[in-house]
């Protein structure tokens, strides 16, 4: 196509982005589909040998083929189309220019608005050359005809056309919408969230968010029922996680129960992304949002797990625009489609301030649960060990303000005296509401003897510590245990003033 413009081709086209995007396809082949979803057509390259290229690596995609150099070079081979393409050097040459960072997409977008460019200056072109051969006589209706023509190249390469039939403002039918029952909740397993909401379960690195999420899906694909739900159907999970290893990830479903006669319930209904490489940060790049989205198509979901979502966004977490960004570009698809997403999420530095930008990302989730431990006992037989953790799961903001606010769980596990987490002995339970209560009332204690002692007002957790110190006041050893104090405390004194 290059021999019909007379502008200069430095002006029409970009060297760079050509060799990187074909670069990339070959050593990154599970970016081709999005790659192709930005350049569907290889007529969109400037260069010959480019389009040919990428032909074969759109075909060899489609057979489901490698799309390396050297898959692409034999393909070439035979086709007889090697040389056309500028041989195995110029493939190599390609390969390194890959892109190691970035999103590929944008840049296949460059080479699609020069192609574009190009296309426009090509019509132009043409119509003035029809123009200049007409019959005076003809012109008027000639022009007419080659207007239409103009205007139908224009819709052809107008960026993101939506189709005709395409319901871009969606109006509302209130008949249908009054005739809907809505006053069916459509809990998940546990009843902390409905389907296709999102949600944040934070906590610090200590208090065993993964474990908990582990156990709960555990309990959720295979119809169990947990924290005091009824039986529910089974729900397939996607879980991305960047945090644990595969033996913690086998030994904890193991102490939960799990047997290699589960596997095909676990094969069905819990695929399991570990240490995933997306090709940028989820909040910033197309491309990696694309990946994810892809993968989640793949087959029925009903709850996307990201462990801890840190790990996958880039800039600062108390910028709003992070995870305002992280919500357009995956939690409003998944939740335009109904898929429901729990991200994991660490404690900032001061527990009582919740997690790391808290501020920024209550905005863009239904739910956000704060996991909190407050007590823990051992006890020991000649060769075992008992853990019994007491955990609070407290909602902290909601949308809805449907369902529980607080969740009291205990956490028992078994293991070997200096070992391994014996099969089948480690679960989470509500706890008894009295035990509960008498947690509620222990710390109301301490409370109300602080008050007594004329504990100044508005103190944090590190400076009551040193206040109690100075005027030998006792307090937990739990620093679980003096946040709920300084809460509590607080909420006494602005009562009282």
């Amino acid at each position: 196509m290059g021999d019909r413009l007379t502008t200069e081709p430095e002006t029409i086209w970009d060297l760079e982005a050509e060799q990187a995007v074909l670069g990339t396809c070959m050593t990154v082949p599970y970016i081709v589909g999005h790659i192709r979803a930005a350049l569907p057509e290889p007529r969109a390259f400037w260069r010959p040998q480019h389009q040919i290229v990428y032909a074969a690596i759109l075909d060899l995609f489609d057979q489901d083929a490698p799309t390396d150099t050297v898959a692409v070079k034999d393909y070439l081979h035979r086709a007889k189309t090697l040389g056309q393409a500028g041989g195995h050097k110029y493939l190599l040459t390609l390969d390194r220019a890959a892109l190691t960072a970035g999103d590929p997409a944008y840049h296949a977008r460059i080479i699609v608005r020069h192609w574009r460019n190009r296309e426009s200056i090509y019509q132009a072109d043409r119509t003035i050359q029809e123009l200049q051969t007409l019959d005076p006589d003809d012109g008027p209706d000639r022009l007419r005809a080659l207007g239409e023509r103009l205007l139908k190249a224009a819709d052809d390469l107008a960026p993101n056309r939506p189709t005709a039939d395409e319901d871009r403002f969606p109006r509302i039918d209130w008949k249908d919408a009054f005739a809907t029952d809505f006053s069916e909740i459509d809990w998940l397993p546990g009843r902390f969230m409905e389907r296709g909401q999102q949600a944040a379960l934070v906590g610090d690195g200590k208090v065993g968010k993964s474990i908990f999420t582990l156990h709960w899906i555990w309990c959720a694909i295979t119809g169990r029922p947990c924290l005091g739900d009824i039986r529910r159907e089974p729900i397939n999970v996607l879980y991305f996680d960047r945090e644990n290893s595969l033996r913690d990830i086998v030994t904890r479903l193991t102490a939960f129960g799990a047997t290699p006669d589960d596997l095909d319930v676990l094969h069905e209904r819990f695929d399991y992304r570990l240490f995933p490489r997306f090709s940028g940060a989820l909040n910033t790049s197309e491309s990696a949002a694309a990946e994810l989205l892809a993968i989640v198509a793949e087959r029925p979901r009903d709850v996307v797990i990201f462990d801890t979502v840190s790990r996958y966004i880039s800039g600062k977490e108390n910028d709003s625009d992070t995870w305002l960004d992280l919500y357009s570009r995956i939690h409003a698809p998944l939740k335009g489609q109904g898929i429901a997403s729990v991200r994991l999420d660490h404690f900032g530095k001061d527990t009582e301030k919740g997690s790391r930008g808290s501020s920024a990302k209550t905005q863009d989730v239904d739910h956000v649960w704060e996991l909190t431990a407050y007590d823990e006992a051992r006890g020991y037989s000649e060769s075992v060990e008992t853990v019994t953790t007491r955990l609070k799961m407290l909602r902290t903001h909601t949308r809805t303000g449907l369902g529980e606010e607080v969740f009291h769980v205990t956490r028992r596990g078994e293991k070997e005296r200096g070992g391994a987490w014996l099969p089948g002995r480690t679960r989470h339970e509500l706890t008894d509401s009295s035990t509960a209560d008498a947690h509620r009332l222990k710390i109301q204690t301490y409370v109300d003897d602080l008050v007594m002692r004329g504990v100044p007002g508005g103190m944090g957790r590190e400076a009551l510590k040193k206040w109690a110190r100075e005027n030998r006041v006792s307090l937990p050893g739990k620093t679980e245990a003096i946040s709920e104090i300084v809460a509590a405390l607080k909420a006494a004194q602005k009562v009282a003033s």
